[in-house]
């Protein structure tokens, strides 16, 4: 490791100012690691290391930065931590991800078991500098991309290497299976329904995309792919794994810009932004909400424009703006009912919408108005969504302690664990075990 000149007080002063000693500045980089998707065995050890003038190698100079700018609250350069602020070179970078998702989509699951690269080398950048969405546009403009898109297909027919032409059962097919593992992830989990998907993405539906088609089959195939690689990304949410995640929401967004639907770009931004709000990045996922809503195009179904304007009512709530948050979760309300009276394959469904609006009114210190749309979100839920009731039931168990009502926590508790055997959910875990904690503190 290269050494700078003498020990490095301007880390060692952070550190001062964040109240961190090295076993937690330790601690808070294993944090924007995993979230990141990177693995490192930083310790005290290292830390003390740094703070003797040892430069640090990749990724530590980004994952000081980001862990700094979090405790602060604002971006923290290189300079700042006394780090060589230089433009890293081709050995202090990642491997850049493809602005193309189809190559992409083959890198990443070309490997035998389709849920690992092989390569440690290949590894997402930062949740916090991937996550930039699309700049504002003026009113009645085009969609601007987040990322720039593959070029369109040619105007009549596209043309692959494989043999087989692409028609209307192939995307149906898409369709299908996205359908089929939406409710395997809602019912159980992520990681059971992600296996299966990805064979089926790696085994059929890259090789369909590759496929001769005419422009609308094509065009109707790409969103098809987009919303199952969204599907995918929701299912490395839930376990833990955001680094992944991150990467297929991307991928989902940059298919849906090749296919031009604006409709599907809207999604998969909406996606990213929960992601970031559950990762406390609150700031980010209100610009993705924003930028999920000004991709939707004038003729966006009711259902879509429900599911976005939840989630821009959810991020504006977690930053205080009430307001806001209430105009916008009036909105997704009104949407919603239009979608219900309306039917079709777009609908928001009811239970999903009155969760939303209990985190709406949690954020804004509501309790009992909270309480209130998950209880009924709960008996709004079909029985066999084991993972969404169970995510309910331990936020109900959390309210319920805000309220001061430790029997009724208890109770949902003990709902929960009635049901614990059928997930496979490291998230759901990870909020148990806080809700534990929050027992134990209680006194048992």
């Amino acid at each position: 490791m290269p050494h700078a000149r003498g020990p490095n007080l301007a880390l060692r002063a952070c550190m001062a100012d964040a109240g961190w000693n090295g076993p937690a500045l330790a601690a808070a980089l294993q944090k924007v690691a995993r979230e990141s998707g990177f693995s490192v065995g930083y310790d005290r050890t290292t830390v003390a290391h740094w703070l003797s003038g040892t430069q640090p190698r990749p990724p530590g100079p980004q994952l000081l930065a980001e862990a700094f700018a979090r405790r602060f609250g604002r971006p923290v350069s290189r300079g700042e931590l006394g780090l060589r602020s230089v433009d890293p070179g081709p050995s202090e970078e990642c491997e850049p991800e493809p602005a193309d998702a189809l190559a992409g989509l083959r890198r990443l699951h070309s490997w035998p078991d389709s849920t690992e690269p092989a390569d440690e080398t290949f590894q997402p950048p930062l949740f916090r500098i991937q996550l930039v969405p699309a700049p504002r546009r003026a009113a009645g403009a085009a969609p601007a991309a987040a990322a720039p898109p593959s070029p369109p297909s040619a105007p009549h027919a596209r043309s692959g290497s494989g043999g087989q032409r692409v028609g209307s059962r192939q995307v149906e097919a898409v369709r299908e299976m996205t359908a089929f593992g939406a409710r395997h992830y809602d019912g159980y989990g992520g990681a059971i329904a992600r296996s299966l998907l990805l064979g089926y993405l790696r085994d059929h539906v890259l090789p369909w995309l590759k496929s001769s088609a005419g422009e609308l089959r094509h065009r109707e195939l790409l969103t098809a792919a987009a919303q199952l690689v969204r599907l995918v990304g929701r299912t490395y949410t839930d376990d833990n794994r955001h680094g992944e995640a991150q990467r297929h929401y991307r991928f989902a967004y940059l298919l849906a810009a090749e296919a031009q639907d604006g409709q599907a770009q809207a999604m998969a931004l909406r996606d990213q932004s929960t992601q970031a709000g559950a990762l406390g990045h609150q700031v980010y996922a209100a610009r993705l909400a924003d930028a999920a809503a000004e991709h939707l195009p004038a003729g966006a179904s009711p259902g879509v424009r429900a599911f976005v304007q939840a989630q821009q009512a959810v991020a504006a709530a977690r930053l205080r703006q009430a307001p806001e948050a209430l105009r916008q979760l009036e909105g997704a309300q009104h949407w919603a009912g239009r979608a219900a009276a309306e039917g079709g394959p777009h609908r928001y469904p009811e239970p999903a919408l009155l969760y939303q609006a209990a985190q709406v009114h949690r954020s804004l210190r509501a309790t009992e108005l909270s309480l209130s749309y998950l209880r009924a979100s709960l008996r709004a839920r079909p029985p066999g969504e084991h993972r969404t009731i169970g995510v309910s039931l331990l936020q109900l168990a959390h309210l319920e302690l805000d309220a001061g009502n430790i029997h009724q926590a208890r109770r949902a508790y003990a709902n929960f664990r009635d049901r614990q055997d059928a997930l496979r959910s490291p998230a759901t875990t990870l909020q148990l075990s806080r809700l534990e904690g929050r027992f134990a503190r209680l006194g048992g």
